[in-house]
């Protein structure tokens, strides 16, 4: 017999407020003929995963999360404003505003507004276009490139309903939305590199954690926030082909994950029903995408005690985070030594196999980049404007510095061999060993561990206002517009109206 469209309409309804594990329980104790046959699944690890990200309170947070989610947001912000002109992110702009719709959320940096879902877009990509975002080591995840702008825009478009965000509610919903897309990039596969294993763990992981930072703010039951999460799973992608190939793929792959993440918050608010068997599932993500190889440990444990945001790693340099460890080792040897670019004879860079596959290999690839994005993936490159500048920022990847001889002298002096020795122990960006070999015989080595701005080397306070202001002069940004607004960002718990803030980052 045929379902009424009465009853279909009202089961919608009631699926809208119970997952569906309850149904089943609900068959058995009415004795449905065959439900006896249907064991019922244990609750899918995405409800816990949920209700950390609806019920994170502000004041439950740690002063040291609080202060590690203000510095994300501000660095997030930052490395965003100068990427609208970028390669793969031009195109994106102009392709989003020429096909319209409601315009609910700002483009940061700019007075254009978009639907929210597309301004969110276009924001992610450009967080992660520069390759300046920040990076949660373990699991070579950018959470930020895709949580953050989520939040913006989210906070853009329920202040235009009259409901503020302010910046504690900011500050929780990223705090609690970074610390679930790390604990789910952590978990898949522990112990092996994403970028083995294939995936490229931010477009993947960002879908989820996206759905579930938009549906907080939206205001989500949390029926419907499982259920938006269950819709982003059925959109999740994101593989690491792009950056082996170097492609302009790479710089969209969180702007695709923010967009997914709000479509189906919204499409959830609306009524429409997801998987709630997201993790766990016969077809559910550790299954399908992992071989049902996970570490639940990883993915649950302390959470709401513990927040892995105070983990997660500023770059220092606007290039692959892989490849830091070897900037950090060029710049200790041509300082310590005093090794000028013509003294150097030749350069050997020793890397872990996933650092080799992605920043060494093939070697006439990664000495000659023919792109930006090659150049951002490349040890040699980096290296190369290491020795050549002592100094590695937004300069080092452009057209122009692609066509520098001085550089391409350099990196074709530069020699790339795997080391499995290398292998970072605990997971994330591997260990770099580095030979400098001068004309006059002498070899000097150097090995790193941890780079710049990990928890281990963390950055200076000097250090990250370099950066600041490296990325507001480079998107023009008056600087005393940047003085106030940094100062803003440090007290941000004290904002009243996200969307304000949003809108006060406009230059010109």
């Amino acid at each position: 017999m045929q379902t009424s469209r009465r009853k279909f309409v009202g089961l919608s309804a009631l699926m809208a407020s119970a997952p569906a594990w309850a149904f089943l329980e609900a068959g058995q104790a009415a004795g449905t003929p065959g439900a006896a046959a249907m064991p019922m699944p244990p609750l899918d690890a995405i409800h816990a995963l949920v209700a950390h990200c609806l019920d994170t309170r502000y004041e439950a947070l740690p002063p040291e999360v609080v202060a590690a989610t203000r510095t994300q947001i501000l660095d997030t912000v930052a490395v965003t404003l100068p990427a609208l002109d970028a390669d793969g992110i031009r195109q994106l702009h102009a392709w989003s505003r020429n096909s319209g719709g409601k315009g609910e959320s700002l483009v940061l940096g700019t007075r254009t507004r978009l639907p929210a879902e597309a301004a969110a877009r276009l924001n992610a990509a450009m967080a992660a276009a520069l390759e300046f975002d920040d990076t949660y080591e373990p699991s070579l995840l950018h959470a930020s490139c895709v949580t953050i702008p989520v939040a913006l825009a989210v906070a853009d478009l329920v202040g235009a309903a009259g409901r503020k965000v302010d910046g504690r509610e900011l500050i929780a919903a990223v705090a609690a939305g970074t610390d679930a897309a790390c604990r789910l990039s952590r978990a898949g596969s522990p112990g092996v590199s994403p970028f083995i294993v294939g995936w490229d763990p931010t477009p993947m992981y960002g879908h989820l954690a996206a759905a579930m930072v938009a549906a907080r703010l939206l205001g989500l039951t949390r029926a419907q926030a499982v259920s938006a999460v269950g819709l982003a799973y059925h959109q999740l992608s994101g593989n690491a082909q792009a950056s082996v190939d170097g492609t302009h793929a790479k710089r969209l792959g969180s702007g695709f994950a923010a967009y997914g993440g709000i479509l189906s918050a919204r499409l959830a608010q609306q009524g429409v029903i997801g998987s709630d068997r997201v993790l766990q599932g016969v077809k559910g993500l550790f299954k399908q995408y992992h071989g049902g190889k996970y570490s639940e440990e990883a993915l649950l444990d302390g959470l709401g005690a513990r927040f892995a945001g105070v983990d997660i790693a500023p770059k220092p340099y606007p290039s692959c985070r892989g490849g830091h460890v070897a900037i950090d080792g060029a710049l200790d040897l041509v300082r310590t030594h005093g090794i000028r670019p013509d003294d150097v004879a030749a350069v050997t860079i020793y890397s872990p196999p996933a650092e080799m596959m992605l920043l060494g290999a093939p070697i006439e690839k990664k000495r000659r980049p023919q792109s930006i994005v090659e150049a951002q993936f490349s040890n040699p490159w980096m290296v190369a404007a290491a020795i050549q500048d002592r100094d590695v920022g937004l300069r080092h990847f452009s057209e122009a510095a692609l066509q520098r001889a001085d550089l391409l002298a350099l990196a074709a002096r530069m020699t790339t061999v795997e080391d499995k020795g290398l292998v970072r122990p605990d997971g994330g960006p591997g260990f770099v060993r580095l030979e400098i070999t001068t004309r006059a015989g002498r070899t000097h080595e150097k090995l790193v561990r941890f780079a710049k701005g990990d928890p281990k080397n963390p950055m200076t306070a000097a250090e990250y206002r370099t950066k600041v202001f490296e990325c507001t002069d480079a998107a023009r940004m008056p600087r005393p517009q940047a003085e106030r607004l940094m100062a803003r960002y440090g007290k941000l718990e004290a904002e009243t109206d996200v969307a304000a803030l949003n809108a006060a980052l406009a230059i010109g």
